[in-house]
C-alpha cells in the first residue's frame, strides 16, 4: 500500500542527499515525507531506507569489511551501491576509501592518482577488464574522464568502446569507478555535481 511513497522518498535521499550531513538529510526527509502526505500519497513514516534498500546481510559484510555502524555511514554505503552515477566521495578520515577497497577486494580495485604516472594504464586496464579503480585526491578532475563520467560509450561489430584522448578502449558493463577526495572544503562545479553521485 505504501509501495509508491517509499520509493520516492528511497530515490530522494539516493539522489540528492549525499553531499549533505545527518541532521540536514532528517530534515530533508521530513520535507519530503510532508509533500507526500499532502499529496495523498501513503508512505511508511518510519522507513529506514537502509534497510529498506539493502539486506540484513549486506550490511553486515559491510561492517565485516571496516564499515562504522553509525547510520551516516550505513547511508552512504547504501548509496554506493545503489547508484546510477559514479560516486564521488568527501571522505577526510579515509574511512570510505578503506572500506571500498577492502569491500572490492575480490575484484582487485586497482587505487589510483591523477598524479599517479600509471593513471592512463589503471583506468584503461580497468575499464577493459571491468574492475573497480578507485582514484584518490580528487580535488579537480582530469578531463580525460569526461566521457567516462559522461559514459559516451558506442557499440561497433559486437563490441562496447568508449574514446579515451584519441584512442578506443573496450568498455566493460561490470567497470565501476569511485573518486574520493580527503579535503571537505573543496567545492566542485554544477557540471561535475550533476554527474557524479556526490557522497559525503
Amino acid at each position: 500500500a505504501t509501495l509508491v511513497g517509499d520509493v520516492l522518498l528511497s530515490s530522494v535521499m539516493l539522489s540528492y542527499l549525499g553531499m549533505f550531513d545527518q541532521e540536514m538529510r532528517t530534515t530533508v526527509v521530513n520535507q519530503v515525507l510532508n509533500r507526500l502526505q499532502a499529496a495523498k500519497i501513503p508512505v511508511r513514516e518510519e522507513l529506514n531506507i537502509s534497510e529498506y534498500l539493502t539486506t540484513a546481510d549486506e550490511r553486515l559484510g559491510w561492517h565485516n569489511n571496516l564499515l562504522p555502524e553509525d547510520a551516516l555511514c550505513v547511508e552512504n554505503a547504501t548509496m554506493l551501491k545503489r547508484f546510477n552515477r559514479y560516486p564521488l566521495v568527501i571522505d577526510p578520515a579515509g574511512q570510505a576509501t578503506e572500506f571500498l577497497m577492502k569491500q572490492h577486494a575480490e575484484s582487485q580495485i586497482t587505487k589510483t592518482s591523477f598524479l599517479d604516472a600509471s593513471f592512463m594504464k589503471h583506468l584503461e586496464s580497468a575499464m577493459r577488464f571491468g574492475t573497480p579503480l578507485m582514484v584518490t585526491d580528487v580535488e579537480s578532475i582530469d578531463p580525460i574522464l569526461n566521457p567516462v563520467l559522461n559514459r559516451e560509450i558506442a557499440k561497433t561489430g559486437g563490441r562496447v568502446l568508449i574514446r579515451l584522448g584519441d584512442q578506443e578502449i573496450d568498455f566493460s558493463p561490470t567497470f565501476c569507478l569511485y573518486l574520493s577526495t580527503r579535503d571537505s572544503s573543496c567545492r566542485f562545479s554544477p557540471d561535475l555535481c550533476s554527474r557524479v553521485t556526490l557522497v559525503n
